[in-house]
């Protein structure tokens, strides 16, 4: 079985999608994160960081969206939804 490669932009929105949800718990548990996202430890930590960098994300402990961080999300799940509706996923 073929394993489909994931560009940045799919590993980020779902990051971002897992965090945003996690978010809604007491503390974000990194291991479930990477768990739900399938990337590993090093990997994940270098993500977040991009996050971080982008100013995606508050910092790099609390996980939180920002303001920035929300509109991509935002903006990253109507693209989902195009695509679905274009029938290309």
């Amino acid at each position: 079985m073929k394993t489909l490669r994931r560009d940045r932009i799919t590993i980020l929105g779902e990051l971002l999608l897992v965090l945003n949800d996690e978010s809604k718990n007491d503390r974000i548990v990194l291991t479930r994160v990477q768990m739900k996202i399938n990337v590993s430890y090093d990997r994940l930590k270098k993500y977040i960081g991009d996050l971080k960098d982008l100013g995606l994300i508050d910092d790099e402990t609390s996980l939180r969206l920002t303001e920035k961080g929300k509109q991509y999300l935002k903006e990253y799940e109507n693209v989902l939804t195009f695509i679905k509706h274009m029938g290309l996923a």
